[in-house]
């Protein structure tokens, strides 16, 4: 071979490794599948072996006949004898949006285009006459008959069946107007019909109407993907199934509104209704000490919001101190079971009997379409005196030095025993007078007098008095029911008593009124007079001014045992 051939040849082959470079580096298209039917899916995969490829493009062009479900790329690194290569791809997924042959063009990537393929979408699949389709929703309304109430409980029973796998299933939520749904419970079986076998998923909803009139269940949606076997072989390439949707038909509904035969208050219909209770009290029940009633409510089809709160008759001899409701709403599957307990802190005013009056409750009975009244009967407690006054037949007896005790009252039969012990004790108090007289006058001689009471004496009704006044401006009502309850023991008007007591004797209608609201800041009072802690502290100290006062005023005055016309002689 001469040289002008040798030339030749490297020119032709060079020409050649050119163009294997070219088409090694350009970007090809792939389809996964050339024919579908409708509502399947089909990836597109772009793939080149340069990894510096970029495989960036406007798809929009797609959008017209497909709807673009995912983007992926990945890259491939391989290694054959000692040299490297990559495959870089780009995978989209994507669905017709209509059936027909579909083109799909060239795609230009950087100066690379791809070359354009026709896709081939078939119609879906009809349905022979009277066949069930694969997937079918049946909606029911439980009871099926009526009336249906407004604020009463309806059921709504929704059954999806399916043949085969269904994958990325999505059902819409019923969404009634005006009505609010409650889901109570889910619940996956088989069953057959028209011969075939399905599977089913039931979901069973509560719906309480809103308002009466017609109310609309709107149809229920159910999308997902049917993966189907197009024969018997046991392998088959992973497809994402074919796309479907079905819907229920819509149901109306007129609700009626509450009828007239109803007498209640509050309007309560449901299937079934209890009314029970709880009293938490001691064998010992004292005036001023409050005593627990617990009413509580079961309801079948209520919710517990829906329960309303019984009402008191008046309660003459006692205070009524309500405490925030407790509530709960469950459901056996098919109901909601609505639960509410209400308590109330009743503090007694008076010893004697106390009444707990019985309470009646109107409810609606749906089973049945008619009123019926759930009754809780009285309870009647026994009411001793308050354990701060002392028992009657009891007087305090003033003795030297005065100090004030309690004597008993004597029985009958011992009125010649004590005769001749009081003359003794009277003997000696005689004595006791004349030898206190012989040491007056010597003090007196001496210049010395009787010695004065020292300052700070009742220091402790000061304490007290100084705990109670922080404890009000301060705004907290424990510790001025503790500070004002140990000023009455110590201090107080005689007999003392509770805060209620108290506050029943006083003469005062504004501090009456506080002391009132005082008490019941303890338990959680709802409604009346708010207790405010500065005008409770200015009006009682204003009239413990008033009644110290007009106390000294009333006491007669102190005989004077030294004095020279006092003696005896």
């Amino acid at each position: 071979m001469n040289g002008k051939g040798l030339l030749l040849w490297c020119i032709v082959l060079a020409a050649g490794w050119l163009a294997v470079g070219q088409s090694l580096a350009a970007v090809r298209l792939d389809l996964d599948r050339a024919r579908i039917t409708a509502g399947e899916t089909v990836t597109l995969t772009f793939l080149t072996d340069d990894p510096k490829q970029s495989l960036d493009a406007d798809f929009s062009v797609l959008e017209p006949d497909f709807e673009i479900l995912d983007r992926r790329s990945e890259t491939q690194l391989s290694i054959v004898n000692g040299r490297q290569t990559a495959v870089v791809r780009l995978l989209l997924t994507v669905e017709p949006r209509r059936s027909g042959e579909l083109a799909i063009p060239a795609f230009d990537f950087g100066g690379n285009r791809t070359q354009p393929a026709v896709l081939r979408v078939d119609p879906a699949p009809e349905l022979e006459p009277g066949a069930l389709p694969p997937v079918f929703i049946e909606v029911e309304v439980t009871p099926k008959e009526g009336p249906y109430y407004v604020h009463a409980q309806l059921g709504l029973v929704v059954r999806v069946f399916y043949q085969q796998n269904l994958t990325e299933a999505a059902i819409s939520q019923p969404e009634p107007e005006p009505a609010s749904v409650r889901l109570l419970q889910e619940t996956p079986y088989q069953s057959e019909r028209g011969g075939e076998r399905y599977r089913v998923l039931e979901r069973r909803y509560a719906v309480f109407p809103e308002r009466s009139g017609e109310m609309v269940l709107p149809a229920m949606q159910l999308s997902g993907r049917l993966i189907e076997r197009r024969n018997s072989s046991v392998w088959q390439p992973t497809v994402r199934g074919r796309r479907i949707t079905v819907e229920s038909e819509p149901i109306r509904i007129d609700i009626e509104s509450r009828p007239a035969a109803f007498t209640g208050s509050d309007w309560q219909p449901a299937r079934d209704f209890s009314l029970t209770q709880q009293i938490s009290a001691s064998d010992a029940l004292r005036v001023g000490e409050p005593v627990t009633r617990t009413i509580i409510i079961d309801a079948v089809g209520l919710e517990e919001n829906m329960i309303a709160e019984p009402v008191w008759p008046d309660l003459p001899g006692a205070r009524i101190y309500p405490d925030q409701p407790q509530g709960i709403s469950r459901d056996d599957g098919q109901w909601v079971l609505g639960h509410k307990e209400f308590r109330y802190a009743v503090v007694p005013e008076r010893e004697g009997e106390l009444v707990l009056p019985e309470l009646t409750v109107h409810w609606w009975d749906i089973a049945n379409d008619r009123q019926r009244t759930a009754v809780l009967p009285a309870k009647v407690l026994e009411v001793g005196p308050s354990a701060l006054v002392p028992p009657p037949g009891t007087a305090p007896v003033a003795v030297p030095g005065g100090t004030a005790v309690v004597a008993p009252a004597a029985a009958p039969g011992d009125a010649g025993y004590w005769r001749p012990l009081a003359l003794a004790f009277a003997a000696l108090w005689v004595f006791t007078l004349l030898v206190a007289g012989g040491i007056s006058a010597r003090l007196r001689r001496t210049g010395t007098g009787v010695a004065r009471p020292q300052p700070g004496a009742d220091q402790g009704e000061s304490a007290v008095l100084a705990a109670l006044r922080r404890a009000c401006e301060g705004g907290d009502p424990a510790a001025a029911r503790q500070a004002l309850q140990t000023w009455l023991r110590a201090s107080g008007p005689a007999g003392g008593g509770s805060l209620l007591e108290f506050a029943s004797r006083c003469e005062d209608d504004v501090l009456r009124e506080q002391i009132y609201a005082l008490d019941g800041a303890g338990y959680r009072r709802q409604s009346g007079t708010e207790w405010s802690g500065r005008a409770c502290w200015s009006q009682f100290d204003a009239w413990r001014r008033s009644w110290v006062t007009s106390r000294r005023e009333r006491q007669p005055e102190l005989t004077d045992l030294y004095a020279r016309r006092n003696r005896v002689s």
